[in-house]
């Protein structure tokens, strides 16, 4: 009797434990910054809806705007992956740190999300208006542009192609702030701005400083082959994950099936305080502008792919150009494959 007591008693207890590791066991974890662009769009969802704890994996989305906050967390190990531009991957390569870029994230299309801004109250109605008008260290007159970015090189892009030549000590002001780099031109801080999708849209619909002001768009970046977002991630953690990564783009490639696949009217109703937190932290519905709702457009995303081996060396050359690296990394080694096939 004892013996069976015994037996009860130890059995119950093993059940117990394995109840206890099963239930309290926390779900594998990524950690990865998402800044305020389109790109981000589907994983934010992801997160938004509990996409990613159902399929068993634990993504912690921690928010950024600053790119060069990001940046540095990526360098330190303090978030394990991140959307980007390829501007900023490359330079992450040629700093010495060993990340891979396992896909692109979002092309934009290649007119309408990209603009050269400006305030009608400065009256500048062209390019040339405005290069004439820039002056070396002012930031109120200069093109205000996020630093040693994609956008800079579109903006380079564009003003070359144009016959300009670009002076980045008079011509423009960095910044790393997305966000407060389009309060700077809503509030005529800065004489413009390039600035993607949704800040468009935004700008068009901020109440203006000036009554009867209004947005100028000097430019849509027309005819330039805009680059895409990318996803990477430390080298360490692809090597040593890539069961977690693979499950990441399994939920990743789902959300955006389900994005594409939704009305318009549900994405507003079940997405649009995820949107806001991600472009607009620290906004509520209640004090967006009127009728930015309705104007604001959610593309169409399709699922991750390779980056073209031409705009990655491209930008490679365009960086060197600029003084920004000096290395010359390989696409090869870079580039992986192996969560897209």
């Amino acid at each position: 009797m004892i013996q069976a007591r015994r037996f009860v008693f130890l059995s119950l207890a093993l059940v117990v434990f394995v109840s206890v590791i099963l239930t309290g066991s926390p779900l594998p974890r990524l950690r990865v910054s998402l800044p305020p662009v389109m790109g981000c769009l589907p994983i934010a969802f992801a997160n938004g809806w509990d996409m990613f704890a159902q399929n068993g994996l634990d993504v912690e989305v921690v928010g950024l705007s600053d790119n060069q906050a990001r940046t540095l967390a990526l360098m330190a190990g303090d978030i394990d992956g991140m959307i980007c531009d390829v501007s900023t991957a490359i330079l992450l390569v040629t700093s010495g740190t060993d990340i891979v870029i396992t896909s692109t994230a979002y092309q934009p299309t290649q007119t309408g999300s990209l603009a050269l801004l400006t305030q009608s109250y400065f009256g500048i109605g062209s390019i040339d208006d405005l290069l004439e008008c820039t002056e070396p260290g002012n930031t109120l007159k200069s093109i205000a542009i996020t630093e040693m970015s994609d956008i800079e090189y579109e903006l380079d892009t564009l003003l070359t192609g144009l016959g300009y030549t670009v002076d980045p000590n008079k011509d423009y002001s960095y910044w790393h702030d997305m966000l407060q780099l389009s309060m700077f031109l809503s509030l005529g801080s800065v004489y413009a701005a390039v600035l993607p999708e949704p800040y468009i849209t935004y700008l068009s619909k901020y109440p203006p400083i000036k009554p009867g002001s209004k947005l100028v768009h000097l430019s849509d970046f027309a005819g330039i082959d805009l680059l895409p977002s990318v996803v990477v991630f430390r080298r360490d953690v692809v090597e040593e994950s890539p069961d977690l990564i693979a499950k990441f783009y399994d939920t990743y490639r789902e959300a955006i099936d389900r994005v594409n696949g939704m009305s318009r009217e549900e994405l507003t109703t079940t997405g649009i305080d995820i949107a806001l937190d991600l472009f607009f932290p620290g906004l509520t519905e209640d004090v967006v502008p009127e009728g930015i709702l309705d104007d604001f457009a959610i593309p169409h995303f399709s699922s991750p792919a390779l980056l073209d081996r031409g705009k990655f060396e491209s930008v490679v050359a365009w960086e060197r150009k600029k003084g920004y690296a000096w290395k010359q990394p390989v696409y090869e080694d870079v580039i992986t494959d192996e969560f897209i096939k």
